[in-house]
């Protein structure tokens, strides 16, 4: 999936490129470039515990969620045509 990196209120975010709009400054990475950069971090973080589910949800989430536009889901269903 292709994504944009994108700096809102001082916090760096990464964002589904579908379901957000391009905005000046953001850095595009396509799907092949993302593949790496999930692989490498996988072997980064092989052994490592990343994220409790119990745990209060990182701020960068929230971020997240407050630059997404539309829903990937439904974007593949309209490109897909279907309903």
């Amino acid at each position: 999936m292709s994504i944009r990196l994108r700096e809102v209120g001082g916090i760096k975010i990464a964002l589904c490129a579908v379901e957000s709009d391009p905005m000046p400054g953001d850095i595009y990475i396509d799907d092949g470039y993302h593949y790496a950069l999930a692989m490498k971090f996988m072997q980064d973080w092989r052994d490592e515990f990343i994220y409790d589910p119990g745990a209060d949800p990182p701020r960068e989430w929230a971020m997240m969620a407050t630059q997404k536009v539309r829903d990937a889901q439904e974007e593949l269903k309209k490109w897909l045509g279907k309903k």
